[in-house]
């Protein structure tokens, strides 16, 4: 049976605006990329591989939720605001950790949790 995730791919319309959010708003390394695609290392070399594909027809994913570990959501939360990442939901305590989320450039909901 399944035993874990292995690979996500987010297809974006603008895949040079999604790598400059990536990389410059929430600090991911590339570790592999062409003109259409982009493969970000792994943080902390755990979880899943996260990639971006670029199709002109995109339009943000309905279902599907991404969620990042973060070491402090407070204090990422202060950066990314200060970075001018547009906010959907402020830091709040969950059952499971702190979390809030954000929109990426593509208008993807991606979602940021500190465990408790």
């Amino acid at each position: 049976m399944v035993t874990g995730l292995n690979f996500v791919l987010l297809y974006v319309p603008d895949i040079a605006a999604a790598r400059a959010f990536y990389t410059e708003k929430l600090g991911l390394t590339v570790a592999d990329e062409n003109p259409t695609f982009i493969q970000f290392a792994q943080p902390g070399g755990q979880g899943a591989t996260f990639a971006l594909g670029q199709r002109a027809t995109t339009q943000a994913f309905d279902n599907p939720e991404l969620w990042w570990y973060v070491d402090d959501a407070d204090a990422t939360y202060t950066a990314l605001v200060e970075a001018g990442v547009e906010i959907v939901s402020p830091p709040k305590d969950e059952p499971f950790g702190r979390a809030f989320s954000i929109k990426d450039p593509a208008g993807n909901t991606i979602y940021l949790l500190r465990l408790r």
